[in-house]
């Protein structure tokens, strides 16, 4: 998967010598947790002292795949992602004791069988990021915080303390769910476990300073992930980048100016949480936000209606047909109100807050509501085969389904789309996103080329290059991870190819630019995955020639190889037609050869181009960015 080089790599190094200092945009439990196995192996390092520095984004991702393939990989991804499954394990094990506790063992068992073939979740369940700890840390907070106000002893207490520190080191989002714990144990006292010597303001400040300590230890288990250190450099004594310099760097400038930014710089004056925590505060805020595509239509910014197609996309069917009676049984069992209201509150709020979002990229984002609707919906089946016996031969049949077509879509999870949409093949007319392409088939591309005897071929995938070039005969495209994460320059591409060629589906439009549309019009051979269309020709290419040249300009700058750069950059002017791309690669690298009116010119032809192709908004962004530094 296109993140989990990193994740890796950070995960190493943060056991290592407690480097925070390299992917601070994520917080380090999961990491830690994945990176476990390799601790106990003599592995090949990244070219870097451990601690030294700050790690760039570039530099993350670039050694982050290097460290993969130097260390093997299917030895390092196979031990790494057994280790960090244990947290759908977990997560497993939660709702099934909740279930039981809430509701009976019937309704845990129920529970148990829909998440353990429930296709999103497997998907992401031995993923290395940092989805499934958020979805297993926050439904065990919540559950941890009912048994503390069902029975409150110090033992529970102690425990809901700890939980709530796995959540705040299990992502950046779990910060939404803080306010939740509180309303929860508020309501809780307020209407239905309270003490009637109590008025109801003393209740709510005993509450309160109550919720006060349990954040207080989820904060000192927060700082113990970080070692107890603020900065995020091992030895450091003074900030290495300050929050308005780290936004610059890895998102969009203007974003320095807006609300969000100047919030998280005030939490970091507090110093409440470490360094490396409050950075990627700021990563979150960098992005601002990004661009949508549902049904073929591309949109720059998040939409309310994405979460809830992607919700009744991407769940069973079983799920999607118990849920209604899961929330009608919240309804009609009034002893089982209170049940209910720690079930079903955090999910229906994070999806609310998610709906408003800016950045809609997929179901993986709303994978915490999961184990909360689960027991819901095992609750309201299990209710109503007490009443209606009958019932139960439904259930028998919907599970029987269930289970198989979890089986049928094997091993296809991220690309999962139920039979109410069609199915897994067309999820891809649905969504051009994390939905559907992570990277994840690398390996039956291997498997479909051996099986066909193809050898010599042309991949576009949303795959690291290295990777490609490491594992399968391919050719590599240019693709949207672009060279900001190749260590080698990459091999220009003709304007004309011919043989087989490959695109994943993230490499289309609208999602991408028009490089392979003289590709895509001819019929495809073959369909990877869901997610990796195979073609067979002669094809013309000059726009896929043009934007190989575009990061190849963009690889040499880096390497401050200026007149390389000047004329790949020129070379895919000539390519690239009206395309904004490689105007804006040609401006930058005039930047660099110090010619600013003839890159002031290239930037204000791109600003004109980007006009007729929305989908491009990064490359209007940047030069705009640029536009604004010459005045």
């Amino acid at each position: 998967m296109v993140d989990e080089g990193v994740h890796i790599l950070a995960g190493y190094r943060h056991l290592q010598c407690v480097d925070f200092g390299i992917n601070p945009e994520h917080p380090p439990m999961a990491k830690m947790l994945a990176a476990v196995p390799l601790r106990f192996r003599a592995m090949q390092e990244p070219p870097w002292d451990c601690g030294s520095k700050m790690t760039s984004k570039p530099d993350s991702f670039t050694f982050g795949n290097r460290f993969i393939i130097e260390n093997g990989v299917d030895e390092v991804m196979t031990e790494t992602r057994l280790s960090i499954a244990l947290l759908s394990l977990f997560l497993a094990v939660a709702v099934f004791l909740a279930a039981r506790e809430m509701f009976g063992r019937a309704e845990a068992l129920v529970a148990l069988a829909i998440l353990a073939f429930e296709p999103s979740l497997i998907a992401h369940g031995s993923q290395i990021t940092t989805d499934m700890a958020l979805s297993a840390t926050v439904f065990a907070a919540v559950f941890a915080l009912y048994r503390f106000r069902k029975k409150e002893t110090w033992s529970r207490f102690v425990v809901a303390g700890l939980a709530v520190g796995l959540l705040l080191a299990a992502k950046h989002s779990a910060l939404v769910f803080i306010p939740i714990l509180f309303v929860l144990l508020i309501t809780d006292a307020l209407f239905f476990k309270r003490d009637e010597k109590m008025s109801w303001l003393h209740r709510i400040f005993r509450q309160t300073a109550v919720f006060a300590a349990i954040f207080l230890i989820g904060l000192v288990i927060l700082w113990a992930f970080y070692g107890f250190r603020y900065y995020s450099i091992p030895d450091a004594t003074e900030r290495t980048i300050s929050i308005a310099e780290y936004i610059k760097e890895n998102g969009r400038p203007e974003m320095v100016e807006s609300l969000s930014a100047k919030m998280v710089e005030a939490v970091n004056r507090t110093r409440i949480f470490p360094e490396s925590y409050v950075l990627g505060m700021a990563d979150v805020v960098a992005w601002g936000s990004r661009n949508s595509f549902l049904f073929g239509k591309s949109y720059p910014t998040g939409k309310w209606f994405y979460f809830p197609i992607a919700f009744l996309v991407k769940s069973s069917v079983a799920l999607l047909l118990l849920l209604p009676v899961g929330f009608a049984a919240a309804y009609f069992m009034r002893e089982k109100r209170r049940e209910m209201l720690f079930l079903l509150v955090p999910p229906l709020v994070f999806f609310g807050v998610a709906m408003n979002s800016n950045m809609t990229i997929g179901i993986r984002h709303i994978l915490p509501i999961y184990g909360f609707l689960i027991v819901v919906a095992a609750a309201g089946a299990a209710s109503l085969v007490r009443k209606y016996n009958v019932f139960k031969f439904f259930l028998i049949l919907l599970f029987g389904y269930h289970v198989l077509s979890a089986a049928r879509v094997a091993p296809n999870y991220v690309t999962f789309a139920n039979d109410f949409w069609g199915g897994t093949e067309n999820a891809h007319r649905i969504f051009i996103d994390s939905n559907v392409d992570l990277g994840q088939n690398v390996k039956l591309v291997n498997e479909y080329l051996k099986r066909e005897g193809v050898t010599d071929c042309w991949f576009a995938a949303f795959v690291h290059p290295e990777i490609i070039k490491h594992t399968q005969p391919c050719r590599v495209l240019p693709s949207g991870l672009r060279v900001l994460v190749s260590q080698t320059v990459i091999e220009p591409v003709p304007p004309v190819i011919e043989g087989t060629v490959l695109i994943s589906v993230n490499e289309l439009p609208p999602r991408a630019g028009d490089e392979y549309a003289p590709v895509t019009q001819s019929q495809p051979v073959a369909f990877i995955g869901g997610n990796i269309f195979v073609y067979r020709g002669r094809f013309e290419v000059p726009l896929a020639a043009a934007m190989s040249r575009v990061y190849r300009s963009g690889q040499f700058l880096r390497l401050n190889q200026i007149e390389e750069a000047l004329a790949e950059s020129r070379q895919a002017v000539e390519l690239g037609g009206n395309d904004p791309r490689p105007h804006l690669a040609f401006g930058l690298a005039l930047l660099r050869a110090g010619q600013q009116d003839e890159a002031r010119r290239e930037f204000e032809t791109t600003m004109e181009l980007t006009k007729t192709n929305p989908t491009l908004r990064n490359a209007q962004v940047r030069a705009q960015q640029e536009l604004e530094k010459l005045k």
